[in-house]
C-alpha cells in the first residue's frame, strides 16, 4: 500500500474507533487492590475536608481459634482516619452492620443494637448516635423496632430529595430473606414507613446501599450467581417502582484468581464481591467493597471512579447507541474523500448531539487538582534557550539529572501534576523513540542508554503526583511546522503527510510504554495539525481529520487522559502565559465562541481554562538567568488571578544544563507554595450547601472578627449555574455590602476591605439550578 494511503487508512481507522467505541460498555470502576484485612461491613465518608472509613469489626476475627458469633458482644464500629491509618473513634459497642451519614456539621451513625441477652445476629433495634468532632458522641438513641418475627441486617441512609430516608435489611416472613424495606424522616429521629417501598422480595439481594443523585434512588444490592456474589445496581423515582441495571454490567464482580484470603482456607477462591459503598472525594468516587466467600470474614478491597457518584451511576444504564458510520469497504473509493481538505465549520462538532454542558470525569478531575507545574527541559536548554534550533544530540549531556528533585520541587507550591516537555519543537525526543535519531538514545548522557520520560515519569509514581506529557506537534528537525502566524492565518510548512505517522506513532509509544497518562498537553504554537492551518499552495484549510485522529489515538489508548488543545480539546488555554485569567470565567464555550476563548470553532461545551506562566524570562533555562526569575508575591497575585478566578495554574520549572532545578528557583517555588498554605490554612469559617441547601447561606464566627477574603468554590459534577454572589456582613444591626461578583466555578477568590462581623450573608443567583457550593469560607486579613 503506498505510503499515502496508508495515512489515510490510519485516519480512518483511528476515527472508527473512536466512534465504535461507543458500541462496547465497559464498567468504569478502576480497582485498586486488596487492602489485607478481613472487614466486611465499610462505609467511606468526608468530613471537614478529610477522608475517613466506618469500620464493622467482629471480635472473633481478633482471637485465634474463634468461631464466628464468639464475643459478639465486643462488637464494635469504630472510625479509621485514612491519612494516618489510625483509629480516631469508637462511637459504639456490642452493635453491627454500622453506615454513616455526613449532614451539616454533624456526623450520624446508624447501626443494629445486640442489646442484652440476645443471641447473636438477632437485632430487633436500629439506632443512632452522631458527633460535631468525631470524639465526643450522643448517647444511643433507638429509631426503630423490628416487626414480631423479624430481624434487622445491614442499614443504609441518605439524603433524598425532600427528607431523609432509611433502607433496612430484614428477614420478615413474609418476603424473601434479606428483603429491603425503606423509611423517610425529616429529622433523623422519626422515621416513617413508605408504602409499598420494598425491593427484592421476590429475588435474592442483600449487602445494600443507598445514594440520591439527580432525582434517582440508587441501590446497590448483592446479586447470587449460584455459584457467587455479585453487586448490581438499581434505581428508582419513588422507591417503589425499580429500574435494574442490564444483568451484563454489575457493578462490582469478584475475580476468583485471588487466594489466601484472610481467616479461612488459603486456598479457596474468592467467590464474592459484596457490601460495596462510596463517597465524592476530592475529584474522585472512593469504593470500599468485601471479597471472600461469604463465609467467615471479608477480604476488603479499594476502587476508584475518576468522576462523580451521578456520573458513575448513569453508566450503568446509558443506552448502547449503534456507531454513526459504517466499516470500510476495501473496494471503495473514500481515500480521496477522507483527504479532501475540510472546511472549517462552526458551532458543534457534527457528530455530537449537542453542547456537553456537564463535566466529563476526566475534567473533573484535573480541575479538582487546580495547580500544576510545567517542566520545560531538553536541547533547547543546551542551545541558550532556542527553542527553534536544531543542535547536535550529542549536546544534551545532563551530569546531575535528578527527576525526583523536580517532583519535590512541584509539590513544594503544591502542584498535583506535571506536564513534562517530552518532545518541544526542534524535535529531540526526551525517550528512546524508534522514530528518530534525535533523542536521547544518541546523547552521550549514560552511553545513550538514557530514558527521560522514563525516569520522570518513575519519580512521580514514587510521590503520587500525575504525570503529564507534552509532545509538539511541529518538528523542526524533521522539517514540519506552522507557520507563527495568529490564530486563523496559519500556513504548513514542510510535508504533513509523510510526517503525520512519525508523529502518531511517536505518541503511541508515549501512551503505551509508561502506565496511565493523566494529561497530554498538546502546544498550538507551530502546529501542523491545527484546524486552521492551510495549504500554503493553494490557499485552501487542511480541516480536522489529522487532529481528530490524534485525539482519537489518546482516548482509545489513555481513556482517562485529558487533552490540552488540539481540535477536541478537554481544557482551553486562558489566553496568558503570564498567569493571567479573564473574569467572568464560564467553563462551557457556546456555539460560536470558540475563536474568542481559543478553542476551534468547531468545538462548544464544557471546556475549562489553563493558564501558564514562566518563572524566568524564557521557558527553558539559559545561563545567566536567574536575575529574570519572578518574585513570590507576582507568583501569588498570578494564583489569586488565575486559580482565584475559577481557571487552571501551569507553572513552569526549568532545569539546567546539569539536570537539577538551579536552588534559586528551589527556593522561590517554595516560598510561593508557604505562601498559599499560610494564605489558606486557617479558615475563619466554613460551611457549604450541604449543610444549608438554599440559595442563601449564612455563615457564624465565634465572635466579630476582621474578615478580609472569601473563598468559594461550586459543585461543579452538576455543571456550572451560579451567575452571580453577593456577600453581606452584619455591622451593627443590618447588613452591610462587602463584594459582589459574577461566576464561581472551581474556586472564586475575593478580597475586599477589612470589616468585623461575626456574621456573614452570602446570596448566590442563576438561571438554572441547581445552585450549590461545596464551600464557603471566609478569612481574615493576616498575611
Amino acid at each position: 500500500m503506498p505510503s499515502f494511503q496508508r495515512i489515510a487508512f490510519l485516519v480512518f481507522f483511528l476515527f472508527c474507533q473512536a466512534l465504535m467505541a461507543q458500541t462496547t460498555w465497559k464498567n468504569p470502576i478502576q480497582k485498586q487492590g486488596r487492602l489485607g484485612s478481613p472487614l466486611v461491613e465499610t462505609s467511606p465518608f468526608v468530613f471537614a475536608e478529610k477522608l475517613y472509613l466506618l469500620e464493622n469489626n467482629q471480635r472473633f476475627w481478633d482471637i485465634p481459634g474463634a468461631k464466628p458469633g464468639d464475643f459478639f458482644q465486643e462488637d464494635e464500629i469504630r472510625i479509621r482516619d485514612l491519612a494516618t491509618n489510625e483509629i480516631v473513634s469508637v462511637p459504639l459497642k456490642n452493635h453491627a452492620f454500622g453506615t454513616v451519614l455526613t449532614w451539616g456539621d454533624r456526623v450520624y451513625v446508624f447501626a443494629g443494637y445486640y442489646g442484652k441477652n440476645k443471641p447473636w445476629r438477632k437485632i430487633t433495634e436500629i439506632v443512632v448516635t452522631s458527633s460535631a468532632d468525631l470524639k465526643e458522641w450522643t448517647k444511643p438513641e433507638t429509631i426503630l423496632r423490628a416487626n414480631p418475627e423479624e430481624y434487622f441486617f445491614n442499614t443504609a441512609v441518605c439524603r433524598g430529595k425532600d427528607d431523609f430516608i432509611l433502607l433496612c435489611e430484614t428477614n420478615d416472613p413474609q418476603w424473601t430473606p434479606f428483603t429491603f424495606r425503606y423509611l423517610r424522616s425529616e429529622d433523623l429521629r422519626h422515621w416513617q414507613e413508605i408504602p409499598n417501598a420494598v425491593y427484592g422480595k421476590e429475588k435474592y439481594v442483600g449487602g445494600p446501599a443507598l445514594y440520591y443523585e439527580n432525582d434517582w434512588y440508587y441501590t446497590l444490592y448483592l446479586k447470587s450467581l449460584k455459584p457467587g456474589y455479585e453487586t448490581h445496581i438499581t434505581r428508582s423515582r419513588d422507591l417503589i417502582h425499580w429500574e435494574d441495571a442490564p444483568d451484563e454490567r454489575p457493578f462490582v464482580t469478584f475475580n476468583p484468581d485471588h487466594k489466601n484470603i484472610p481467616l479461612i482456607d488459603p486456598s479457596v477462591s474468592e467467590s464474592n464481591a459484596s457490601d460495596v459503598e462510596l463517597c465524592y472525594f476530592q475529584g474522585q468516587t472512593i469504593l470500599y467493597y468485601t471479597g471472600s466467600d461469604q463465609t467467615t470474614a471479608g477480604d476488603l478491597q479499594r476502587a476508584i471512579f475518576p468522576g462523580t457518584p451521578h456520573q458513575l451511576f448513569t453508566h450503568f444504564f446509558d443506552e448502547i447507541r449503534p456507531a454513526e458510520v459504517d466499516p470500510p469497504d476495501p473496494q471503495a473509493n473514500w481515500l480521496p474523500v477522507l483527504l479532501a481538505p475540510e472546511k472549517p465549520t462552526k458551532g458543534i462538532d457534527s457528530l455530537s448531539q449537542g453542547p456537553q454542558l456537564l463535566p466529563t470525569p476526566r475534567q473533573l478531575a484535573y480541575q479538582e487538582r487546580q495547580l500544576g507545574a510545567f517542566i520545560h527541559f531538553g536541547l533547547a536548554t543546551y542551545a541558550n534557550a532556542d527553542m527553534m534550533s536544531v543542535p547536535e544530540a550529542a549536546r544534551f549531556r545532563p551530569t546531575r539529572l535528578d527527576a525526583e528533585q523536580w517532583v519535590k520541587t512541584a509539590q513544594s507550591f503544591g502542584a498535583r501534576h506535571i506536564v513534562l516537555t517530552a518532545k518541544h519543537h526542534n524535535g529531540f525526543c526526551l525517550w528512546p523513540t524508534q522514530t528518530t535519531d534525535y533523542s536521547v538514545k544518541n546523547s552521550p548522557w549514560q552511553d545513550g542508554a538514557s530514558d527521560v520520560v522514563g525516569e520522570f515519569v518513575d519519580a512521580c509514581r514514587k510521590y503520587g503526583m500525575k504525570v503529564g506529557l507534552y509532545l509538539s506537534g511541529g518538528d523542526t528537525h524533521f522539517g514540519c511546522t506552522s507557520s507563527p502566524d495568529p490564530q486563523g492565518e496559519r500556513v504548513i510548512r514542510g510535508d504533513v503527510h509523510r510526517y503525520f505517522p512519525v508523529f502518531l506513532e511517536q505518541l503511541r509509544e508515549l501512551l503505551t510504554g509508561y502506565g496511565e497518562i493523566s494529561y497530554l498537553w498538546f502546544d498550538g504554537a507551530y502546529d501542523p495539525f491545527g484546524w486552521d492551518v492551510t495549504n500554503p499552495d493553494t490557499g485552501i484549510p487542511m480541516g480536522t481529520a489529522y487532529g481528530d485522529a490524534i485525539q482519537a489515538m489518546v482516548r482509545h489508548l489513555q481513556p482517562n487522559a485529558v487533552i490540552m488543545g488540539g481540535t477536541k480539546p478537554d481544557v482551553r488555554w486562558s489566553g496568558s502565559e503570564q498567569g493571567w485569567a479573564p473574569y467572568p470565567l464560564e467553563n462551557v464555550v457556546k456555539p460560536g465562541e470558540g475563536l474568542e476563548k481559543w478553542v476551534g470553532p468547531q468545538n462548544a461545551g464544557y471546556i475549562p481554562a489553563e493558564a501558564n506562566l514562566h518563572t524566568r524570562s524564557t521557558w527553558f533555562w539559559k545561563p545567566g538567568s536567574d536575575p529574570t526569575l519572578k518574585d513570590s508575591t507576582y507568583l501569588m497575585k498570578a494564583y489569586l488571578e488565575t486559580i482565584g478566578r475559577g481557571a487552571s495554574l501551569l507553572v513552569n520549572m526549568t532545569p539546567d544544563s546539569s539536570g537539577l532545578i538551579p536552588e534559586a528557583e528551589v527556593k522561590l517555588l517554595k516560598t510561593f507554595g508557604n505562601s498559599i498554605q499560610r494564605r489558606f490554612a486557617n479558615p475563619l469559617a466554613v460551611t457549604s450547601s450541604s449543610a444549608q441547601p438554599s440559595s442563601e447561606l449564612i455563615l457564624t464566627l465565634p465572635d466579630p472578627r476582621p474578615v478580609h477574603l472569601l473563598e468559594l468554590e461550586e459543585a461543579l459534577q452538576k455543571g456550572q449555574h451560579i451567575q452571580q454572589y453577593v456577600l453581606e456582613a452584619w455591622v451593627a444591626g443590618r447588613w452591610q455590602h462587602l463584594a459582589r461578583g459574577e461566576t464561581v466555578g472551581r474556586k472564586r477568590i475575593h478580597s475586599f476591605d477589612p470589616v468585623s462581623t461575626d456574621r456573614l450573608r452570602l446570596q448566590l443567583s442563576g438561571e438554572e439550578s441547581p445552585l450549590e457550593l461545596r464551600r464557603f469560607a471566609v478569612y481574615g486579613p493576616d498575611f
